[in-house]
C-alpha cells in the first residue's frame, strides 16, 4: 500500500481546488435520534417510515442564491444571499410536492434551474430560476422517479450533457440528463449489486466518479458514469469504514484536493475518512483510512461539508441533528486534526450543511425550529475560532416552527 504521505496532493494543488465543495447530503437513519425531529411520527431518517433527505454539488462562483426544503410542508423556499456578509433573506416559497416529502434539492451547475425530490409521493420537481431568485414550476412539473423508488438525494454535473443523478430509498439510483428547457429526461437505473439503502451522493470534483452511501450496509460504492447519459458503471469494490461498526453513514464530503473522501455515521456520531485514488489503474477507487469520533454519539451527524479559509486551513463541518450543534473539524489530507471538534450550537435539529463557494460561510436547514442557520468560518478579524454562529431566519412566510426544514442548497 503507498504511504500517506505518497497520496497526499501537493499544497499547491489543493489549494488550487480549495474552492471546490462536495456535500451531501447525500441522512437517512437512527430512529432514536430521528424521532425527536420528526415530533414522534416514525423517524424523519428511520428506516421504516416513508421519508428521505438531501445532497448537494457545487454551485457557481458566486452562490447569491439559496434554497431550503420544507419536509414537514411539501414546500421549497428561496432566499436572496449576501455574498460579503452572508445574511441570507426571504424571497419566496413554492409547493414540491406532497407534504412529508421534499428532502434534498440541488441547483443545475449553470444556476438557472432547481430540483428537489419528494420521498412521499416519488416524483422529481423541476423549476426555473426567475433572475429574483424565485422560483417557476416548469410544465409538466415533475417527473415520477419510479412507483415506490423513495426519491432522495441529488447531485448535478456538467460534461458533455448536463446530468442528473437520484438515490432511491428502495434500493435505486436513477441517472437523468438535463435539457435545455430544464426538464429532466431519464436515461438508466442502477440497482443491486448490494445496494439496498442508497443516500450520500457527490461527485468527485476530477474524475468521472460519483460515490454513493449505503445507510444499511455502511458502504461507499464508487461509480464510473458516462458523461453523455449518466450511466453508472463499477469503478471499483465498495468500501467500508473501517470500523466495522460504522453501518449509517449519510453525507459525503470530497476534500478540497479531490484525494480524500469523508462520510458521517448517524448511530456512532462520528467520522470514517478515505483516500482516494489519483493515479492510473487505481482512479476514484477508495481505500479506508481512519475514524475520528465527534463530540458525543449523541451527534446524530447527517449534512457534511468542507472548506477552506483565507489562510488555506481546511475545515469539515458536520449538521448534528441529535445536538443542537455543528461540529467542526480540522483536515489535513485524509487526517483529521482536532477529535473531538470545536463545537458551535444553537442549531436545532440541523439536518442539511452548505458551504458556499468563497468558503466563508456556513448553513444549516435546521429541522426543529423552522429555521436555517447561518455561521461564519474563522477569517482572523469577525471570527477567530474556527466557526462562528449568526442569526438564523425563518425558512417560511409568516414563520412556521413545524415546517421542517431538511436541506439547503446554493446557486448562481
Amino acid at each position: 500500500m503507498a504511504t500517506e504521505q505518497g497520496r497526499r496532493l501537493s499544497f499547491s494543488k489543493r489549494t488550487a481546488l480549495k474552492n471546490v465543495v462536495r456535500l451531501i447530503p447525500a441522512a437517512v437513519v437512527i430512529a432514536v435520534m430521528l424521532n425527536l425531529l420528526s415530533c414522534g411520527e416514525g423517524g424523519l431518517l428511520s428506516s421504516d417510515d416513508n421519508s428521505g433527505s438531501p445532497t448537494a454539488t457545487p454551485t457557481g462562483t458566486t452562490a447569491t442564491l439559496a434554497y431550503v426544503t420544507n419536509f414537514n410542508d411539501g414546500l421549497v423556499s428561496s432566499f436572496h444571499r449576501n455574498t460579503t456578509t452572508g445574511v441570507l433573506t426571504w424571497s419566496g416559497q413554492v409547493s414540491a410536492g406532497a407534504k412529508k416529502g421534499p428532502r434534498g434539492v440541488v441547483a443545475s451547475p449553470d444556476g438557472s434551474f432547481l430540483y428537489v425530490a419528494n420521498i412521499n409521493d416519488d416524483n422529481i420537481y423541476e423549476y426555473s430560476i426567475n433572475s429574483n431568485g424565485t422560483l417557476t414550476k416548469l410544465s409538466p412539473a415533475f417527473v415520477s422517479n419510479g412507483s415506490g423508488t423513495q426519491p432522495d438525494e441529488l447531485a448535478t454535473v456538467a460534461t458533455s450533457q448536463t446530468l442528473l443523478w437520484v438515490t432511491g430509498k428502495a434500493g435505486t439510483i436513477k441517472s437523468y440528463t438535463i435539457g435545455s428547457t430544464g426538464q429532466i429526461t431519464w436515461t438508466s437505473t442502477t440497482a443491486g449489486g448490494g445496494l439496498q439503502t442508497p443516500f450520500g451522493i457527490t461527485v468527485h470534483p476530477t474524475l468521472p466518479v460519483l460515490y454513493v452511501s449505503d445507510s444499511t450496509t455502511g458502504y461507499v460504492y464508487p461509480f464510473n458514469y458516462n458523461p453523455t447519459t449518466g450511466a453508472l458503471a463499477p469503478n471499483s469494490s465498495p468500501q467500508h469504514s473501517t470500523d466495522p461498526s460504522a453501518n449509517s453513514p449519510f453525507a459525503i464530503a470530497i476534500d478540497s484536493g479531490g484525494d480524500a473522501l469523508f462520510i458521517a455515521d448517524q448511530a456512532l456520531g462520528e467520522v470514517s475518512s478515505f483516500y482516494i485514488g489519483l493515479t492510473t489503474g487505481s482512479l476514484g477507487a477508495l481505500t479506508p483510512y481512519s475514524t475520528f469520533p465527534n463530540n458525543s454519539t449523541s451527534d446524530a451527524p447527517v449534512g457534511v461539508g468542507i472548506g477552506v479559509n483565507t489562510d488555506g486551513i481546511e475545515y469539515l463541518f458536520t449538521a448534528d441533528s441529535g445536538t443542537a450543534s455543528v461540529s467542526s473539524f480540522t483536515v489535513t489530507s485524509q487526517v483529521i486534526v482536532n477529535s473531538p471538534p470545536t463545537l458551535v450550537t444553537g442549531y436545532t435539529g440541523a439536518t442539511g450543511l452548505a458551504v458556499d463557494p468563497q468558503n466563508k460561510f456556513v448553513y444549516t436547514a435546521n429541522f426543529s425550529n423552522g429555521t436555517v442557520g447561518q455561521a461564519t468560518i474563522n477569517n482572523g478579524t469577525t471570527c477567530t475560532i474556527q466557526i462562528c454562529a449568526n442569526p438564523s431566519r425563518s425558512t417560511e412566510s409568516p414563520p412556521n416552527a413545524n415546517s421542517g426544514p431538511f436541506w439547503v442548497t446554493l446557486a448562481q
